[in-house]
């Protein structure tokens, strides 16, 4: 994956740069990594969107059970977002149906 020692070298030198940021300077190390873990989501709904997958990402599920369900914990993990992914049914007729979306001129703002 590294062209060079040097650039490997340099790679992780700037991981733990922000790792240790995050940990002790600015103390957000939990909220940073739930960023990481969207910008991350982000790009998995949209090459899902690309292969026609369909996406649902989701919260406000148990975090305590699903990291014991998984063995998280002992491996020094937990869980932030679930994404349930698979293909709609022929007769899901939710799938179907018109979307509601707001107007481009109620999300967007051109500077």
């Amino acid at each position: 994956r590294f062209a060079t020692d040097e650039a490997k070298a340099n790679q992780d030198k700037s991981r733990r740069f922000y790792v240790n940021l995050h940990q002790t300077e600015l103390q957000d190390e939990r909220s940073w990594i739930e960023r990481q873990v969207y910008i991350a989501l982000g790009t998995l709904l949209l090459g899902a969107a690309a292969l026609d997958i369909d996406a649902c990402p989701m919260e406000g599920f148990d975090v305590k059970a699903l990291d014991e369900a998984l063995g998280l914990t002992e491996r020094g993990l937990t869980g932030v977002v679930l994404v349930a992914l698979g293909y709609s049914g022929a007769d899901d007729f939710n799938a179907k149906l018109r979307k509601s979306r707001l107007p481009d001129g109620a999300l967007f703002t051109e500077l």
